[in-house]
């Protein structure tokens, strides 16, 4: 029996119909361009960085631009003729002049120092030698040290390419030595188009709406739908794609899930969304994979709200018309809760039951008034704003909430009136008193006098505008407490006589001063004493959550709380 002899596999797709010239690469004009410009006049540099998502063509944008160097047919040139020696061989990756490097498993100091050695040497086969240092975020910080002298003045018949999907990791000293190109995500409509031209190469028949749904299935990058368009070919058992081919090789959407859970959102039906998670795990779904895909939804729908032409770059036109459907009756505050939430839910990577996250998440939005806290409040008010309407040129929810609740008050010698619907929607007349200056959201209702509850509800936003206008001032600042406070005078303990000092002094204490204005609407004075047990965390934050809800309940009434 003669031995067996395995059949050679063939190549993929995505390495069949790699780009061998600049005309080939997919949606990278300017980066097309630029080396094309740099070769016809002679002013390649010494190095350079191409920085961009994957499967958008870094390294094989590489490779092309060796070809230009190298090509013996009247190189350096732009367009490389692809049949010469040095073109086959570096199309082939057996240049010995073109070497690539994957820094991911040769990152240390060690292989930098290697390549330092072999740099020195002339090319031995063609014109340029090209070093191809393939995600070189992943070098360690040794080894980027390494580098840096050899980047910066290699011999002149070396260049190097580096390529990266992380250029954030990438040391300045290393970026400011290279010329940086960016490689942008592939267009869903360039991604059919080339899906298309192979498909015919390859003779694979494709049904109506195939080549689109891999388009946007391969997010940006054409090396992953050419692979999309070969495991679902493994699929077609006919020999023809389509959508059912599809729903077999990758799994049936469950959109319908989705828009059933997001209208059950719009709704706040707590029932229906509890039950459409349930039916979606008996399917079989991964409640965190659901959990992304509720996120990525209603990311959509709050596109279709706030930027429709980017809603209609990322999803097919029949599904984008959908999610504008769908995202009309959704108010804006509840589709920023359910992403805020959401996304804190799919953030705890390790947790144990995604599905009570992922219920717990959803069920916060629809039922915020079970919940107690001051984010729910927050929620809350914004939905009445967007119920009842802008009002007041520009003034906060707040505001209005508290002018709804407080007794009738108007500013002297004004007799002007305004209709403003109660939650119950029985008209009333109440005289609406402008304030002196806009107030942000979290301001005070108008004409309320500074209180010590109420300013212990604003703190940590007084805080944070103090952070912001002076990080020294905020360091003392923690160790402080609130004592008391008045629209004149606000008093605050610190732990001794050292921080009362450094807030008594008129910076300081002019910091502090124009943050509770800001938030307040008025800049008391500050005064400091020692209080021995200042500093507090537990209590200070207890007195704040108390002062906090004492507040709302002041600018909401009971009855909403």
């Amino acid at each position: 029996m003669p031995p067996f002899v395995p059949e050679r596999l063939s190549l993929t797709l995505y390495r069949k119909y790699r780009p061998v010239g600049f005309d080939e690469l997919v949606g990278q004009p300017s980066v097309v361009t630029g080396l094309q410009a740099a070769v016809k006049n002679s002013r390649v540099a010494h190095a350079y960085l191409f920085a961009g998502p994957r499967g958008t063509g870094k390294t094989s944008a590489a490779r092309i631009l060796a070809k230009c160097l190298n090509c013996l047919r009247g190189g350096p040139r732009p367009d490389p003729c692809g049949e010469c020696e040095a073109c086959v061989s570096i199309a082939a990756g057996t240049a010995f002049d073109v070497i690539e490097i994957d820094a991911a498993s040769n990152r240390g100091i060690n292989e930098i120092r290697e390549l330092r050695e072999r740099v020195k040497f002339a090319p031995s086969q063609f014109r340029t030698k090209v070093y191809i240092v393939d995600e070189v975020h992943m070098l360690t910080a040794e080894a980027f040290n390494a580098l840096l002298k050899t980047l910066e003045e290699p011999p002149s018949d070396v260049v190097f390419i580096l390529a990266t999907t992380e250029p954030n990791k990438v040391p300045q000293t290393i970026l400011s030595r290279c010329q940086r190109y960016e490689f942008r995500r592939v267009q869903p409509q360039d991604i059919e188009r080339r899906l298309a031209k192979v498909a015919k190469e390859e003779k694979i028949a494709v049904g109506p709406g195939v080549l689109t749904r891999l388009a946007f299935l391969a997010d940006g990058a054409l090396r992953d739908a050419l692979v999309l368009l070969e495991q679902a070919r493994g699929f077609a058992a006919d020999g023809k794609l389509d959508e059912a081919v599809l729903d077999e090789a990758f799994g049936a959407p469950i959109s319908d899930l989705v828009e059933r859970t997001a209208q059950a959102v719009a709704t706040a039906d707590a029932r229906a969304v509890l039950e459409t998670i349930a039916a979606a795990v008996d399917r079989g779904t991964d409640p965190a994979w659901l959990a992304k895909e509720l996120l990525r939804w209603f990311r959509l729908a709050l596109l279709a709200q706030v930027s429709p032409d980017v809603l209609g770059a990322e999803l097919p036109r029949e599904a984008a018309e959908r999610i504008v459907e769908r995202a009309a009756g959704l108010p804006r505050a509840r589709i920023l809760a359910v992403l805020r939430n959401l996304s804190e839910a799919i953030s705890q990577r390790y947790s144990a039951q995604p599905r009570i996250d992922l219920e717990l998440a959803l069920i916060r939005v629809v039922l915020p008034g079970d919940e107690l806290s001051l984010q729910a409040l927050s929620d809350r008010l914004r939905i009445l704003e967007e119920r009842t309407g802008p009002q007041g040129g520009g003034a906060s929810a707040v505001a209005h909430a508290s002018q709804a609740q407080a007794p009738k008050r108007a500013k002297k010698g004004s007799t002007a009136s305004e209709t403003v619907p109660d939650e119950d929607t029985t008209p009333r007349d109440v005289e609406l008193v402008p304030p002196a200056s806009p107030l942000p959201a979290a301001a005070s209702p108008v004409g309320e006098p500074l209180t010590l509850p109420k300013l212990q509800a604003l703190w940590p936003q007084v805080k944070s505008a103090v952070k912001d206008r002076s990080r020294p001032c905020y360091g003392h600042l923690e160790h402080a407490v609130l004592v008391d406070a008045n629209p004149t005078v606000v008093r605050l303990g610190v732990p001794s006589r050292f921080n009362r000092d450094l807030l008594a002094e008129p910076a300081m204490a002019g910091v502090i001063a124009a943050s509770i204005a800001e938030i307040w609407g008025a800049a008391p004075s500050i005064e400091c004493i020692v209080v021995a047990d200042a500093g507090g965390g537990s209590a200070k934050t207890d007195r704040v959550e108390t002062g906090a809800f004492s507040l709302a309940e002041s600018v909401l009434g009971a009855d909403l709380i």
